[in-house]
């Protein structure tokens, strides 16, 4: 019997012209076809996972902010490192680097006047929604450590929709002492903002402009003492008298921060008398 020639097809099929290069070659393409494939199959997959990354990130990073409220308070790490502490309590059972204050729900507006006489004499948040519609957190810095110390505080906007900081209003006690801030007047960059009532009378006017579109006030202590501490109250509300205080703008949303930063006070000899 002849040998059968490695070519060779059964009887009765056609051969195809290009027989010999498919014998020589059809697999080896083939093979090339499945390794891209299997390349193309791996670099989606990581591209999806990728993907599933960003969007898990991005939503951890969204359920912190809206679990962090409205208004939230930071001391720097190296000022913490310092000893200088935060407490929503003036015993400081409960130090902390980090505060958080509870979200005002449905703020509407409201105007000084109309709020109440004890707001630096609660500790921790005390909102109210009811008929007066502000935000309110008191809070205490602790300078717990042994050298004197100065720092620097400042409240900045960390997004705002719908032009709602347009009317807004904070007022920032200092070991008691208030101060008003606000936007200056729509249309100029300086001229402090008014607030007057049906009859074009003012009822009263804000003591400091914002000091910028995106920060509320700084506030610099020259000498914070070792065991010292100082009381802030933060009030936020949408001032009713103001001109931009309109419709749209109360389903608006604002988110702040308060955060504090320090340094060894000038003159400071590593230790503090008593």
């Amino acid at each position: 019997m002849a040998k059968k020639k490695k070519n060779d097809l059964p009887p009765g099929v056609e051969v195809p012209e290009n027989y010999d290069a498919m014998g020589k070659y059809g697999v080896k393409s083939e093979s090339k076809k499945v390794k891209k494939r299997e390349a193309l199959i791996r670099i989606l997959t990581v591209i999806l996972v990728l993907m599933l990354l960003f969007l898990s990130l991005m939503f951890a990073c969204s359920s912190y902010i809206n679990k962090a409220g409205d208004f939230t308070v930071t001391m720097d790490k190296d000022a913490y490192n310092m000893g200088i502490i935060l407490s929503e309590t003036k015993d400081f059972k409960n130090a902390s680097r980090f505060l958080t204050g509870e979200k005002c729900v449905d703020m509407r507006d409201t105007t000084l006047d109309w709020l109440p006489n004890d707001l630096d004499s609660i500790d921790g948040s005390h909102n109210n929604t009811n008929g007066q519609s502000f935000l309110a957190y008191t809070f205490y810095v602790k300078n717990g450590g042994t050298v004197d110390v100065e720092y620097k505080a400042e409240i900045n906007i960390e997004a705002v929709s719908l032009g709602v900081d347009e009317a807004m209003r904070v007022m920032v006690f200092h070991n008691g002492e208030p101060t008003i801030y606000a936007k200056p007047q729509k249309g100029t960059t300086d001229k402090l903002e008014l607030n007057l009532n049906n009859q074009g009378e003012s009822e009263y006017a804000v003591d400091k402009n914002f000091v910028s579109s995106t920060k509320v006030m700084e506030n610099k202590v020259d000498l914070f003492r070792a065991g010292e501490i100082d009381k802030y109250t933060v009030v936020v509300w949408l001032e009713g008298w103001d001109p931009e205080c309109v419709n749209k703008i109360l389903e608006g949303e604002i988110k702040m921060s308060m955060n504090f930063f320090c340094e060894e006070a000038d003159g400071s000899d590593g230790s503090s008398e008593s």
